[in-house]
């Protein structure tokens, strides 16, 4: 499959009407009572002065761009968003201190998507085209978490699936408390991916398979026990 491939059509009624979820299910085999109010925490990367990767567009845009998206499919769902932000800035100047503090927001909810875009350099730009999914080993769920976001998100935009990867350690996911996962949307460094990713039909797309992976993983248990979440976190902006 190829990026020219990718699906541009607008997104039909039936496709973006998602099931309310008033409560959450058994987490991970735990049984708990089921008033608790379903809630994720979406990291749009970057941000402030670290623009990310930069093509046609810049990751920090275009990430919160589809978070926002994100956030209004979730919240038609019944399922509150926190966002580790909402506008143009960084969580902190210093990088490491930025990453911590976004992974430690994630414990506001059960859990945890950042989002990204990747990019190549030059010589090689033509190679690197589609969707990835990453995850730690920090939460025993955050393989299942990815898979299903990877699959939901793949699905949703007929995207070219580069699979799960887990090869390295990432500051934003080793020390979060809870099923986490990042997702890499595309390549702004491909002629078609980044062309793909400057439709207006196709984030949609991208953010409606964020927003329907994250719905099916709180809908079947893959999210955190009541225990691993400490509520909303005071650095948080919450819709």
């Amino acid at each position: 499959m190829a990026p020219a491939l990718a699906n541009l059509r607008p997104i039909t009624n039936p496709e973006r009407n998602l099931s309310r979820l008033a409560s959450l299910p058994s987490g991970g085999g735990l049984a708990y009572a089921s008033a608790v109010k379903p809630r994720v925490v979406l990291d749009p990367g970057h941000g402030g002065s670290d623009p990310g990767a930069v093509g046609q567009i810049q990751e920090k845009k275009l990430v919160l761009d589809v978070a926002l998206r994100t956030r209004q499919f979730l919240n038609a769902a019944g399922i509150d968003v926190v966002m580790t932000r909402d506008r143009d800035v960084a969580l902190n100047a210093n990088k490491a201190t930025d990453l911590r503090m976004r992974a430690n927001m994630g414990s506001a909810g059960q859990a945890f998507v950042s989002i990204h875009a990747n990019a190549m350099p030059a010589s090689t730009a033509l190679r690197g085209f589609g969707i990835e999914t990453w995850y730690n080993a920090n939460h025993r769920l955050s393989p299942a978490f990815a898979t299903i976001m990877q699959k939901n998100m793949v699905d949703a935009s007929g995207a070219f699936s580069r699979g799960i990867k887990n090869q390295q350690s990432l500051g934003v996911l080793r020390t979060n408390r809870v099923p986490a996962a990042l997702v890499e949307v595309g390549f702004l460094s491909h002629p078609v991916d980044s062309i793909n990713l400057m439709n207006q039909n196709y984030v949609d797309r991208v953010a409606l398979g964020i927003a329907k992976g994250v719905h099916e993983s709180l809908r079947t248990g893959v999210h955190a026990a009541p225990s691993e979440v400490v509520g909303l976190m005071p650095t948080a902006v919450t819709d």
